[in-house]
């Protein structure tokens, strides 16, 4: 007696109702990436996610936790490839666009490492996602120490390795702004290549907004404010920069997102930068617009929105509802099972407004063909 046929495992199931596209998940890297993919000279300076005195697993670099998370939280093991998908298909989620965790931590280390774990990590999450090309996507994290390294990575991570968006963080680099003249040739690049570019935040950064207000970044005990305060405040200083900074000016078809910080501050918050742009006093500060700081957002630029967040429909009121892509960041600790039905149960919105949050906001903003 066979098996009856079955469907080849990179195909959605017929019997799943999918209802959502993932459009900011993330990964634990395996151990391959460290003893594999990086690069020999720099694989001394770290084993991955290993399991600290309180048996915790946490990204260690050169004997330093990264980042600083209290003892009651543990890092979820990483997974393969073929684990996912069945997360997915439990969720009813069709298709996931990853984002690093180790090596987004390592976007703020020690400069040739942070590139070289950029390099690695690219390399490793394109055969990660190559298991199951039309269920897992990547962006490819560049670091901006040196910003014609970062030019030639997102080069090669899309080109190359399939890459459909490139991330960076928000956080000052060498006291330098995303808006600062020295990071124009990776904007130009981005938009060139026609692919999306992601600010996205993680704690851990000694740079990050109020880093100094409770001890600084590396305390555990003060971890619960960094959390907070990091995400949100560094996504509106970002926003800030791009727009108000002229970047989204002079290259206007840059698309840009601004993740996992929650969706509901960008109506206030555009409403401020407006406000400051039309003042007759201080609008002339903001060099070389020729639109209001929200006319930009409107053109380029999307949000996601938390699962369970119940003032997604403010932010739909204030951006539109087609500005707010859905994001589950699963598998961050902070993440939790059924965000779909969360989402759902906690967002009472429309049919419209909830098809285009959880589907075809994140597919064209991706540029993805998904049925």
């Amino acid at each position: 007696m066979t098996d009856a046929p079955t469907a080849p495992v990179n195909e959605p199931r017929a019997n799943v109702d999918y209802l959502a596209i993932d459009a900011d998940g993330h990964v634990h890297e395996e151990d391959s990436l460290f003893s594999d993919y990086l690069e020999p000279a720099f694989r001394g300076r770290t084993a991955g996610w290993t399991l600290n005195a309180d048996r915790n697993r946490r990204f260690v670099v050169d004997g330093e936790e990264h980042p600083p998370f209290p003892r009651e939280i543990s890092v979820r093991k990483p997974m393969p490839p073929e684990s996912r998908i069945k997360v997915l298909d439990k969720e009813r989620i069709r298709l996931a666009v990853l984002y690093p965790s180790a090596a987004l931590v390592a976007g703020y280390l020690e400069p040739r490492f942070s590139h070289a774990a950029m390099r690695a990590y690219n390399r490793w999450m394109a055969d990660w996602c190559g298991a199951f090309p039309d269920r897992l996507k990547f962006a490819a994290p560049v670091a901006l120490y040196d910003v014609d390294e970062a030019v030639r990575e997102a080069r090669r991570a899309v080109a190359d390795l399939g890459a459909i968006a490139v991330t960076v963080r928000p956080n000052p680099v060498d006291g330098k702004r995303l808006d600062h003249p020295d990071r124009e040739p990776l904007y130009a690049t981005v938009a060139e290549l026609g692919v999306p570019l992601v600010v996205h935040e993680s704690t851990g950064d000694p740079a990050t907004a109020g880093a100094d207000r409770y001890g600084g970044m590396m305390r555990p005990e003060s971890y619960v404010f960094h959390h907070m305060v990091s995400h949100p405040f560094e996504q509106m200083m970002a926003a800030m920069a791009l727009i108000c900074g002229g970047v989204l000016e002079r290259h206007p078809t840059l698309k840009v997102g601004f993740f996992e910080a929650g969706c509901s501050w960008a109506p206030y918050w555009l409403s401020r930068l407006d406000d400051h742009f039309e003042h007759p006093k201080l609008g002339g500060y903001m060099e070389g617009l020729t639109m209001r700081p929200s006319e930009y957002f409107r053109r380029q630029c999307v949000v996601t929105c938390d699962p369970g967040d119940p003032t997604v429909p403010l932010a739909v009121e204030g951006l539109g509802a087609d500005r707010i892509l859905f994001a589950t960041d699963y598998p961050h600790f902070d993440s939790g099972a059924g965000p779909v039905n969360e989402f759902l149960e906690a967002a009472p919105l429309d049919d419209t407004a909830r098809r285009r949050i959880l589907w075809s906001n994140t597919a064209e903003f991706y540029g993805l063909s998904v049925g």
